[in-house]
């Protein structure tokens, strides 16, 4: 099964999405919808820039596999990787 959109309550009276992967594993929570219905045209925003946006790396810097700064990180798309259906 593909991953999907769960619409849920938001504790400030609002909706929020969630991203959730096939297995059911959460992947992202979207911000604050004030409105179902804009929540729901959310959807439509986020698709959009998944499916088109560059990543945009605004880490400080990588770390090493012992926990220790690798290198000072600078802001820059990197490149995205491409999932199969």
């Amino acid at each position: 099964m593909s991953g999907y959109f769960k619409l849920v309550d938001a504790h400030d009276h609002g909706y929020r999405l969630k991203l959730m992967a096939g297995d059911g594993t959460l992947v992202a929570v979207s911000a604050y919808f004030p409105t179902k219905q804009a929540a729901i045209e959310g959807i439509d925003v986020i698709r959009e820039i998944a499916g088109t946006g560059p990543v945009m790396d605004h880490t400080r810097r990588e770390q090493s596999a012992h926990g220790h700064a690798a290198r000072e990180q600078s802001t820059h798309a990197v490149a995205k990787p491409r999932l199969s259906a």
